[in-house]
């Protein structure tokens, strides 16, 4: 099949992404025995180029040579237009670029490049990851100076990602200018205590910033995590999160302390009032539960709010944020990711692997920073929230080790 293009530069404002997008996913469809409908589609300056005719070969072509198109994958937005993938029925790939006429927003430029075969087992683990119950997303992207998106599932939507979000107060640290030798004091203690063995030290121990975040992103440390909310800032945290990459930081607000989240699920009639009040006065709320007697009994496991209190983050989001990481290039921030691999095979299988996951009853999940053996950096990142219990880890798990697996081998 022959590649098509026809693309024209546009300097004009840009419209809303979702245009583009549209265009692409109808575009798509015309991949068909006998297509039908492109001349409702695309701009007449198109057609100064390329007849009704030809185009509609192409397309047959496609269909023909390649199979029908299953799915329209974004790869990034641009002025007036916007990246693709279109994969086919026949297990091939193909990159797609789209520009919009800003007058009457049909298609004015139009690129189909040559197709290459997908990763089957990468398309396996997405698909064995889209049949379990409940809410779940996935992102496996190609990062660096040329992006591309490997596979995706229902990564743009958000979910409870529990720990992962730890990731946020490192690009935290980074993206402040912190010094990795300045000194933090441990809080003392209010409510339940975060899992971790900071938690058992005592009030105004000191640590530095790279042994809290070492603890916090290689052992789980919840409690060293909330050391690094205290001393860096809450609010500085959160006017941070749009340059980490976060597309919704308002879901992020208040940034809540591992402490602050455990002490809300553990009672329903806290966790109501904290949901029912206006974002703006979540802050007082928390500082009077902050100083509210600690309670008798441990707080137990719980998957309230899961969806509503706690952190939540797009698979896209997390990928965003691992791309901060590779961009920044710090040593130290890239040694602490890879402290803990999360699996052996990552830790064999790549020539670097960073990594943190997070895991409570309804939520899962987990994402990479990946280097392969030729050099290629990759982030993957998956969430399953809504049909996890504690015995169901095992599943995601491998869905997980699968997905590894089929990046570590990709050609």
């Amino acid at each position: 099949m022959k590649s098509l293009f026809f693309f024209f530069a546009l300097a004009l404002p840009a419209p809303a992404a979702a245009g583009a997008d549209e265009a692409a996913r109808a575009a798509a469809v015309l991949a068909a025995p006998e297509p039908r409908g492109a001349e409702a589609l695309f701009d007449r300056e198109f057609f100064s180029r390329i007849s009704l005719e030809e185009l509609n070969a192409l397309f047959r072509d496609l269909y023909r040579e390649r199979g029908a198109v299953t799915a329209t994958l974004l790869v990034s937005s641009e002025p007036r237009g916007g990246h693709y993938f279109y994969d086919t029925a026949g297990g091939w790939r193909l990159p797609v670029a789209v520009s919009l006429n800003p007058r009457g927003g049909k298609i004015k430029g139009f690129f189909l490049g040559p197709a290459y075969r997908k990763s089957a087992a990468l398309a396996a683990a997405r698909d064995r990851l889209a049949a379990l119950p409940g809410r779940k997303g996935l992102l496996a992207r190609r990062l660096g100076k040329t992006p591309e998106t490997l596979e995706a599932l229902n990564e743009e939507e958000y979910f409870s990602v529990g720990a992962v979000s730890d990731l946020y107060l490192l690009g935290a640290l980074l993206r402040s200018g912190t010094p990795w030798r300045k000194v933090f004091r441990l809080p003392a203690g209010g409510g339940p205590s975060p899992r971790g063995r900071l938690s058992a030290w005592p009030a105004g121990s000191p640590l530095t910033a790279q042994a809290l975040a070492a603890r916090m992103i290689s052992g789980g440390d919840r409690a060293a995590g909330d050391a690094l909310i205290d001393g860096l800032g809450r609010r500085r945290i959160e006017a941070l999160l749009p340059a980490l990459g976060h597309g919704a930081p308002e879901r992020l607000r208040p940034f809540l302390k591992t402490s602050e989240a455990l002490q809300l699920r553990s009672g329903t009639e806290a966790a109501l009032e904290y949901l029912n009040l206006p974002p703006g006065r979540r802050y007082a709320f928390l500082g009077a539960l902050a100083a509210a007697p600690p309670a008798a009994a441990p707080a137990p496991r719980s998957s309230l709010g899961v969806n509503k209190i706690g952190w939540q983050a797009s698979p896209a989001d997390l990928c965003r944020l691992m791309d901060y990481f590779l961009a920044g290039a710090d040593e130290r921030a890239l040694a602490i990711l890879a402290l803990n691999p999360g699996r052996p095979a990552a830790a064999e299988n790549f020539a670097y692997a960073g990594h943190k996951s997070g895991s409570g009853p309804g939520a899962l999940a987990a994402a990479w920073l990946l280097q392969d053996k030729k050099g290629r950096w990759t982030c993957l990142a998956a969430a399953w929230n809504g049909g996890a219990a504690d015995s169901d880890a095992g599943e995601f798990s491998g869905v997980l080790a699968a997905a590894l697996a089929a990046l570590a081998a990709a050609d």
